[in-house]
């Protein structure tokens, strides 16, 4: 997810020399994949946390608390991380069609 960021910045920092409009005319959807990519590092966090708490010894009702955080980081690692992938494509690609809509044509 870093490096697929890293790409993206790239990729938009280059073009807002040349061209700033086409640059930010996603920022919508790079707003969206830094948000899944930091999302992404508090549950990993909270993950650790919880696995160091699981390995000591606990009440069942503390268990399945730190169970639950596992099982809702990894949701969110398999289903929402990966959205960032499509997202990293159009951003590297520079996709113009929001920026190319005329005012004229609504």
């Amino acid at each position: 997810a870093i490096s697929s960021l890293d790409s993206v910045n790239t990729a938009l920092i280059t073009a807002l020399i040349d061209n700033p409009d086409r640059a930010l005319a996603n920022a919508t959807v790079y707003l969206d994949m830094l948000g899944r990519i930091t999302a992404s590092w508090m549950w990993v966090r909270q993950a650790i946390t919880a696995c160091a708490a699981l390995s000591s010894d606990l009440h069942q009702s503390d268990k399945d608390f730190y169970n639950g955080k596992l099982q809702a980081a990894r949701y969110y690692l398999h289903w929402e991380l990966p959205q960032i992938e499509p997202q990293a494509a159009l951003l590297t690609a520079l996709e113009g069609t929001p920026f190319e809509m005329q005012n004229n044509w609504f």
